[in-house]
């Protein structure tokens, strides 16, 4: 019953996300509540476990509302403006140049692991410039679906530890089998950038660098009286302060609600400044809290319920055991499109211990079968629909998660199976 629950929410999920006019926060919140009562799984008990899931996922919220409001205002005051002058003189007149160079900012940013400190690094400086030469903005969705996902293999990230833990095995040890997975990786993401970045000068719509004044519209009255310069360097500092934080380990929620604390009443003086600047980007905070909070609901729902570890074990047991020479191959290639719905957990704790006991018995390598699972989640959970930091990166960046996906889905695909391959023949 979980099982067949499970397949029903995820397939309505992804049909009415991508197909329908709902929001997805709706979807979300209403699909796994309409079919855990449906399928007898008790009003109590499903209205307990939706508080569950939104009580967990409250902390994303809170990040995604106090992160914006604190650089929205710093793009209000100028403090992005001379980097970006800075940086336009520098990206070349061409799309892969603007977004190589995000790709870049993120690669650096993402040494810690940590995704929700890489978005909030290199979305908002850098979707001001993306925004100038008139890029989409679904380019910056894909490097955070191919270079993030890469950097993310690293020994202290996320699918690495979990997969290690699983097989027993060293951290270390498993990451030194990744690596060379990893350098391809790499180059094979800043591959399809530039494909992606040329195809996309072919449609004419880019504005180059050096002819970014003529096209560049004028600032009126209202927003010229918001800018700073005589406080750039104390913007600067809190700015450099509040970055630091982030790596040091201080709770990211709490690091920007003291941020916002501080340059909230340093660059306006009155109650009335201050309420203006968090009302003028209260439209974007309020759709994107309201699809965070519905993912909560979905996640409470079918993690409290079993729902995950139910289709996880019911998938493994339906591969013949004709086939079982065949496992790592059949899996792998299943990996990365299976991540666009399951979790990292429901996944690596689910699938993949069952798939190494199999795997074992047809002599396939425990590490090859683990950094197979790493490689194929690492590109999936760019647009996991069960994710709910994705909800958090397409909020900061504008974008609905059927455009990120219908742009993009293809190269993640792509570029998962060609890892997992490589790390089925490689890694033994």
């Amino acid at each position: 019953m979980l099982v067949l629950a499970g397949i029903v929410i995820l397939a309505l999920l992804l049909i009415l996300i991508l197909k329908s006019p709902m929001l997805p926060g709706n979807v979300m919140a209403l699909v796994p509540l309409v079919v855990a009562l449906v399928f007898g799984l008790g009003f109590e008990h499903t209205m307990l476990m939706m508080h569950e899931g939104i009580s967990d996922i409250l902390v994303v919220a809170a990040l995604f509302m106090f992160a914006t409001i604190f650089f929205g205002v710093m793009s209000d005051v100028g403090l992005f403006d001379p980097i970006i002058r800075f940086l336009m003189k520098r990206v070349g007149n061409n799309v892969f140049g603007v977004v190589g160079v995000t790709a870049l900012i993120a690669l650096v940013g993402h040494v810690d692991g940590q995704g929700i400190t890489t978005l909030i690094i290199t979305v908002p400086p850098m979707l001001i410039i993306f925004d100038k030469l008139n890029i989409p903005r679904t380019l910056m969705a894909l490097v955070f679906s191919t270079v993030v996902p890469t950097m993310n293999m690293i020994p202290w990230g996320g699918p690495t530890v979990r997969a290690a833990g699983v097989i027993s095995e060293d951290v270390m040890v498993l990451y030194k089998a990744l690596l060379p997975i990893q350098i391809v990786g790499l180059v094979l993401s800043f591959a399809i950038l530039y494909i992606a970045s040329k195809a996309e000068e072919k449609k004419g719509n880019f504005i180059k660098a050096d002819n970014l004044e003529v096209h560049e519209r004028k600032l009126s009255a209202e927003e010229l009286a918001l800018k700073r310069p005589k406080l750039f360097w104390i913007n600067a500092l809190v700015t450099v302060v509040i970055v630091i934080a982030l790596f040091l380990g201080v709770p990211s929620y709490i690091t920007f609600i003291i941020g916002c604390g501080v340059i909230l009443p340093l660059n306006f003086r009155t109650v009335k400044e201050q309420n203006a600047r968090i009302k003028a980007h209260a439209g974007n905070i309020l759709l994107s809290i309201y699809t965070i909070i519905g993912a909560g609901a979905l996640l409470g729902i079918m993690e409290g319920s079993g729902m995950f570890a139910a289709i996880a074990e019911a998938f493994v047991s339906i591969i013949p055991a004709s086939m079982g020479g065949f496992i790592d191959i059949i899996i792998g290639l299943l990996i990365t499109p299976l991540g666009f719905l399951l979790s990292a957990d429901a996944l690596i704790y689910g699938i993949m211990p069952v798939m190494v006991n199999i795997g074992e018995a047809f002599g396939i390598p425990t590490n090859a079968i683990a950094g197979m699972f790493v490689a194929g989640h690492c590109y999936s959970a760019g647009l996991c629909l069960t994710n709910p930091t994705i909800y958090l990166g397409l909020g900061l960046m504008g974008l609905e998660y059927k455009q990120a996906f219908k742009a993009n889905a293809k190269w993640i695909i792509l570029i998962g199976s060609i890892t997992v391959l490589l790390a089925s023949f490689l890694i033994h």
